[in-house]
């Protein structure tokens, strides 16, 4: 089966308690679409009191059946624009963790700007794994998996130059103003022969947000 991704937009102006969803469809012959839901949950006005700007990441299955996928946390990208319109997330610049044996697993997202705000839950129930060696991530039919995130720290990036050379630029923590969020997530089955067409890539509208 071949799936798709289905965007509405491309820029969304996030309120209070708005959920972004994101759907993988089957092809027109699949009996079963929207098999897997990405939602992001984010306020539009974050206060500087959280230290950070907080959302939630959420993978519901849709499916009668069980799911397993390959570790969501290692394949989500996070980039942060300022006003300026420069990327300040700080690219993971770690080897590709794919092929790592589990032992040697760490948690470490595609940026390092993101940090977890908690653990795991699956259909409000608290994992007792630790998300950080697994490999793959087991869903329920009908099942919701849900983390919260938290965007710290970025780089100092303030002109083009900056940019061009960011990763030679200090990390501080998130400033006071108005950003653009963007995620972009791969969601694929575990099973490594089974991958080939059957993965799906969320790359999110952008999302408008005033922490302040």
């Amino acid at each position: 089966m071949c799936f798709v991704l289905l965007l509405s937009s491309n820029s969304i102006n996030a309120q209070t308690g708005t959920e972004i969803k994101f759907k993988i469809l089957g092809n027109s012959s699949s009996t079963s679409k929207d098999l897997i839901t990405v939602s992001t949950i984010i306020n539009a006005k974050q206060p500087l009191a959280g230290n950070g700007i907080h959302f939630t990441l959420v993978v519901k299955n849709n499916a009668n059946n069980a799911i397993s996928l390959k570790n969501i946390i290692d394949r989500l990208t996070v980039s942060l624009y300022n006003d300026r319109g420069f990327n300040i997330s700080i690219p993971n610049t770690n080897p590709d963790i794919i092929n790592r044996r589990a032992e040697d697993r760490k948690w470490r997202f595609r940026s390092e700007t993101v940090v977890p705000d908690d653990q795991v839950s699956i259909n409000g129930r608290i994992e007792k794994s630790d998300i950080k060696k697994m490999e793959f991530i087991d869903i329920p039919a009908g099942g919701e998996w849900k983390i919260n995130l938290i965007i710290k720290n970025v780089k100092q990036v303030e002109t083009p130059e900056d940019q061009e050379n960011s990763f030679l630029k200090p990390a501080k923590s998130l400033s006071p103003g108005k950003y653009k969020l963007r995620l972009s997530l791969v969601i694929a089955p575990s099973e490594q022969n089974k991958s080939a067409g059957k993965s799906g890539a969320y790359i999110a509208p952008f999302i408008d947000i005033e922490y302040n």
